[in-house]
């Protein structure tokens, strides 16, 4: 191959590595590296963006639902940091992942998808919180 092809091939490839993690929906943060980033400063916003009766099942202390067909019309009033982490998850890495490429997409610097969802949150022994009962 000649010499000359070789650095536009060296640059075709180093775009393709950095640009394939927004393909892929950005970073992501195993249930340990999320449970470790919990117990620090600044505390990490957590989505779920699973249906809301799923959520009602148990979600991750402090998450804040928002399903995911809402998600584009409530991104606004959840005034999220910029930089700050903002943890995404849902049952598993889809739907998540689309939503932390949306927030990447929308100059969101910090936000990460629980890798495994919630599943991989509870096979992991981490404690799950249902909201309080309705009051009749």
């Amino acid at each position: 191959m000649p010499r000359k092809w070789l650095i536009p091939i060296l640059i075709f490839i180093g775009v393709f590595v950095f640009s394939s993690q927004g393909l892929k929906g950005g970073p992501e943060i195993s249930v340990k590296e999320a449970a470790a980033l919990m117990k620090g400063a600044p505390l990490p916003v957590l989505i779920d963006v699973r249906e809301r009766a799923d959520y009602d099942q148990g979600f991750i202390a402090g998450a804040v639902s928002v399903p995911f067909a809402e998600f584009r019309g409530r991104l606004e009033s959840l005034k999220l940091p910029k930089l700050d982490p903002v943890i995404v998850y849902g049952a598993d890495d889809a739907r998540a992942r689309d939503v932390t490429k949306l927030l990447y997409e929308n100059g969101y610097q910090g936000v990460l998808t629980l890798k495994g969802g919630i599943e991989a949150w509870r096979a992991a022994g981490q404690p799950v919180t249902k909201p309080p009962a309705a009051k009749p």
